[in-house]
């Protein structure tokens, strides 16, 4: 069933989408429910067991008496432990799950698709993504058609053209073709790019000392309203005190969340270029099918224009026009 998850969210499914084929199919949840939900599996794709590791101390205790919890945000340290057991998902598999995940949420409401084709496709008139449609759909002439999103809303109608699925595939294969003629520079150029990328000591630092920084402001506002709560004070300089200890705060808090927020932007684009650097390293040659593997960690978008032109963003940059 886990790998049953990995498999159908790489296809393009949504984590809501999953959670309802679960539960119309009437299989238990690992806490044996009946309905699935959209958090649980978000928490099978970005759990890390399920590759053979495990993090220790996500919560601790706070209390021994009650036997509290709290998750760990970094109070206590955490320990990673890799092949503590056999995985289900190989490791390769897991880090492409994250990478998609992480653009995914990056998306946000944009994402709504259901194949692998979803939220790839960019109109060149409006820059909204493409969706997919179904033409016929009770007749043997059924198609399935990909066409913009947006193409029939506001006052001017987007001209770009709607594609088939085959259509795009061909010229998925055509585009890959042209970008394997520069494969042994590219490889090159990725294991460089991706050496600079791996070292992340300074964003790491700067959340470090910001975590510092706001434990102690953390820690003079417990001990200011203590020192209030014991003896009298002048309710006015406490208040200003207070206000501008909690101003502190919450502007540390703000930067401390945007320098986290783009660590795990920066580790999305580790883990992205890692699976493009795998995959190119595994093929040897062009390929004359469609292979979705390639096509989820190559393909960063494609963006389609009113001629009918469809040119191809691979992940490390390189666009080609097929």
């Amino acid at each position: 069933m886990v790998r049953f998850i990995y498999r159908s969210y790489m296809n393009g499914q949504t984590s809501y989408a999953i959670a309802k084929t679960l539960t119309e199919r009437h299989i238990p949840t690992p806490a044996g429910k009946e309905n699935w939900r959209q958090s649980t599996i978000e928490s099978i794709l970005t759990n890390e067991k399920y590759k053979g590791s495990a993090l220790l101390q996500k919560k601790f205790t706070t209390d021994f008496l009650t036997k509290k919890t709290k998750i760990n945000e970094g109070e206590v340290p955490q320990y990673y432990i890799e092949e503590s057991h056999e995985p289900i998902i190989s490791p390769e598999d897991f880090e492409e799950v994250q990478a998609e995940f992480t653009r995914r949420k990056k998306l946000g409401r944009k994402y709504s698709g259901s194949t692998m084709f979803s939220a790839k496709l960019v109109c060149g008139d409006c820059g909204h993504f493409f969706g997919s449609k179904v033409w016929h759909s009770t007749s043997k002439y059924r198609r399935v058609i990909w066409q913009c999103n947006n193409k029939f809303k506001g006052e001017h109608f987007c001209s770009t053209p709607h594609l088939y699925e085959d259509e795009i595939k061909i010229r998925f294969i055509s585009a890959f073709a042209a970008f394997f003629q520069n494969r042994e520079m590219v490889l090159e150029t990725c294991r460089m790019l991706l050496e600079d990328l791996s070292d992340t000591s300074a964003l790491d630092t700067k959340i470090e000392m910001l975590t510092m920084e706001l434990n102690d402001i953390g820690t003079l506002i417990r001990e200011h309203i203590q020192k209030n709560a014991e003896s009298v004070q002048n309710q006015d300089s406490y208040n200003l005190r207070y206000d501008e200890l909690t101003e502190q705060y919450e502007r540390k808090k703000g930067l401390l969340q945007k320098m986290q927020q783009k660590r795990i932007e920066h580790q999305s684009r580790i883990e992205s270029m890692a699976s493009f650097l795998r995959t190119l390293e595994k093929t040897n040659e062009p390929i004359d099918y469609f292979d979705d593997s390639i096509w989820r960690t190559t393909i960063e978008k494609v963006t389609v224009f009113h001629d009918g032109r469809m040119v191809f963003q691979f992940v490390d940059g390189t666009e080609i026009e097929a």
